[in-house]
């Protein structure tokens, strides 16, 4: 029963932590805020914070992990079989990626991940980012065995390759969506429809 209360004790101080972060990180930026203020919204101590992920980087790494947990369980539910041909699902898996952007963290908290996962000063950014993307391409790769195993992909094809090209393209329209607070997940998947279209040669119906 104490082991318990105290399990949950804990899990209440990590919410109330990451809540507090993600407010601050979405208004200042990683650079302008301390773990002083992060705790203080949370109501915990700055030694609380700091013993449960040591720096600012690793609050925000925390951010992350949760937010792709949620993205994944989203991707299993809405996105496993149910496309008809690559571009619809490369639409859909880069739909269901804008709509978890907008509502998980949003574009200023991620334009702070993305380069943080390229900056030297903490190198659990860049592996931690490498491994959501493997997981993303993962996905991918699953429905394009699927997509083949329907008749609706060359015999043949690797599914690998096929999965981690599609990845890196609607990647590119990712990071480029995060970049503009103004380009809409409607011109974004517009533009990604175009890239697909041409690199495949096949219109949806």
């Amino acid at each position: 029963m104490i082991v318990g209360l105290r399990q949950r004790q804990k899990e209440d101080r990590r919410a109330r932590i990451i809540a507090a972060a993600k407010g601050l990180f979405a208004e200042s930026g990683l650079e302008n805020i301390t773990i002083e203020a992060i705790a203080d919204i949370a109501g915990v101590s700055s030694v609380t914070v700091h013993n449960y992920y040591g720096t600012k980087s690793g609050v925000l790494l925390a951010l992350v992990a949760e937010s792709d947990r949620d993205l994944l369980e989203t991707m299993a539910q809405k996105l496993s079989g149910r496309s008809g041909n690559v571009v619809d699902l490369v639409l859909n898996f880069a739909g269901l990626i804008c709509d978890h952007t907008l509502t998980h963290l949003n574009k200023a908290i991620w334009r702070q991940v993305i380069a943080a996962s390229v900056s030297d000063s903490d190198p659990r950014f860049g592996k931690l980012y490498r491994e959501l993307d493997d997981r993303l391409a993962r996905v991918l790769i699953e429905e394009v065995e699927g997509l083949m195993a329907r008749g609706a992909l060359a015999p043949g094809t690797s599914s690998v390759d096929l999965g981690r090209a599609l990845f890196n393209v609607q990647n590119m329209r990712f990071i480029e969506f995060t970049s503009s607070d103004e380009l809409t997940k409607a011109e974004v998947l517009r533009r990604l429809k175009r890239d697909l279209i041409a690199l495949t040669g096949l219109v949806p119906v």
